[in-house]
């Protein structure tokens, strides 16, 4: 009887219970796909391996499961290694996150530590969705461990650095789409790029701008109309910026104090 109540729980949760008396060839991937989720959630074993588990349902029901498998995890206290292609997976789901690139650990920690503080370029282009943004810069000047960046289309900032580097040396700026603040024209340190196209999601509007072969998208949640071709004014905050070396490893201190609020607050929460 307790077997039986499992298996309708199971079913229940991962809305399967119309399938239950089908063979498994009468079963599409999705479904197959649930049905060996909700073996493993009868049998609750100490240890979960799931390898790509969402990978053939559609969204909506993605996102579903995705909250069903969170549940469990929470319920069973059990451990779970779950492989995964999807970062928004991997962020909402984990709570250490292995970043592996070709068979090679890249970075080890928890998700908000490898937002907030990629150890390469690799790491800070997959997590996050829309990727981070990547400009191309050069060193002009360093003072005791800060060092002044001049992009190609024009910016120019000052970025703390834990590694030594030299004027001259070419590194990449980069800056998630959510940190790149609309300026007013005219306003200090502001430099106009063209926005080449506009995504309106509602809540969220994702402007793709372009300056001298650059490209960057910004991310505005507050509701500011924004027509492709328009130039419009931008400032790169220095503090949220990352800096990596041509080798493609994280120079810069300049986002640790940002990080390190977020951090903190993730850990008294």
């Amino acid at each position: 009887a307790e077997i039986v109540e499992r298996v309708r729980r199971a079913a229940e949760k991962l809305r399967l219970g119309s399938y239950l008396k089908r063979k498994p060839r009468e079963l599409s991937g999705g479904q197959r796909q649930r049905v060996a989720i909700g073996r493993a959630m009868t049998r609750k074993p100490k240890l979960f391996l799931l390898d790509e588990p969402l990978s053939n349902l559609d969204a909506a029901l993605r996102v579903g499961m995705r909250v069903e498998i969170a549940r469990l995890k929470a319920e069973l206290a059990s451990t779970m290694v779950y492989v995964t292609h999807d970062q928004v997976e991997a962020m909402t789901l984990a709570d250490r996150i292995v970043v592996m690139n070709g068979g090679r650990i890249e970075q080890v920690g928890t998700p908000l530590e490898l937002y907030h503080r990629p150890a390469n370029l690799f790491v800070a282009g997959f997590i996050g969705s829309p990727a981070m943004n990547f400009l191309n810069g050069k060193v002009v000047a360093i003072r005791e461990m800060v060092v002044t960046v001049a992009l190609s289309w024009g910016p120019v900032l000052d970025i703390s650095v834990k590694r030594h580097v030299e004027p001259g040396d070419h590194v990449t700026l980069g800056i998630r789409p959510e940190h790149v603040v609309l300026a007013g024209q005219g306003q200090a340190n502001a430099h106009v790029v063209q926005a080449s196209m506009v995504e309106l999601l509602g809540s969220d509007t994702f402007i793709h701008a372009n300056e001298r072969e650059e490209s960057l998208i910004i991310r505005d949640s507050r509701g500011r109309i924004v027509r492709a071709g328009e130039r419009i004014a931008i400032t790169l905050p220095a503090d949220v910026c990352h800096l990596f070396n041509e080798a493609g490893d994280r120079i810069s201190n300049a986002a640790a104090a940002h990080a390190e609020r977020v951090l903190l607050k993730e850990r008294v929460n």
